[in-house]
């Protein structure tokens, strides 16, 4: 009898994790704007487009309000807030560089899912800009790709940022793995 007991009390604690959900991740960090020159349409999830620093693609979509073209710079540690709960939120992990023009501008940003138990963006989904996040984990993966080359290695980033934002911090493995990866040459 006290063994079916323990053997019980062990299944149903098992179980307690298949029962109730993992603590989703929630963007946080420091407020982020685009420069005021430019107005930003919108955020969408992208089919067709490919980035070599993101397996997640968006595209956006805004212009100059100025009288020319006007540079901006999306950040690395840019998180991109999903408008629906059930979509994944995503992280920019390299600096992404784009000038607009005075009318609508495409740009494709590469991104990397932060939501494990949450559904991979599709074309319909929208996205809104920020913040950079403060989260220490998240801090620590955009700064060792930082001058490394990831365009062979999205797999490894995206598991990198899945452990910190669904397990809670960046195995040794990982970052010894991404500090191994070549230097960017552009």
């Amino acid at each position: 009898m006290l063994k079916r007991l323990l053997l019980a009390v062990l299944l149903l604690t098992g179980a307690c994790d298949l029962l109730l959900p993992p603590e989703d991740f929630e963007p946080t960090g420091t407020p982020f704007s685009l420069n005021p020159q430019v107005s930003l349409t919108a955020i969408t999830g992208s089919l067709r487009n490919f980035s070599p620093v993101g397996r997640v693609t968006l595209d956006m979509t805004c212009r100059s309000t100025g009288s020319g073209p006007v540079s901006e710079l999306l950040p690395g540690g840019l998180l991109l807030r999903s408008r629906k709960t059930l979509v994944q939120h995503l992280l920019v992990v390299k600096p992404h560089a784009f000038t607009v023009g005075t009318s609508a501008t495409l740009v494709v940003v590469g991104s990397f899912c932060c939501n494990e138990a949450r559904t991979i963006p599709d074309f319909e989904d929208t996205f809104d800009l920020g913040p950079l996040t403060d989260n220490s984990g998240l801090r620590q993966v955009v700064s060792l790709v930082a001058s490394k080359d990831i365009t062979n290695s999205l797999t490894l980033v995206a598991n990198a940022v899945t452990e910190v934002t669904s397990r809670g911090a960046l195995p040794q493995a990982y970052v010894d793995s991404l500090n191994a990866l070549p230097e960017d040459t552009l």
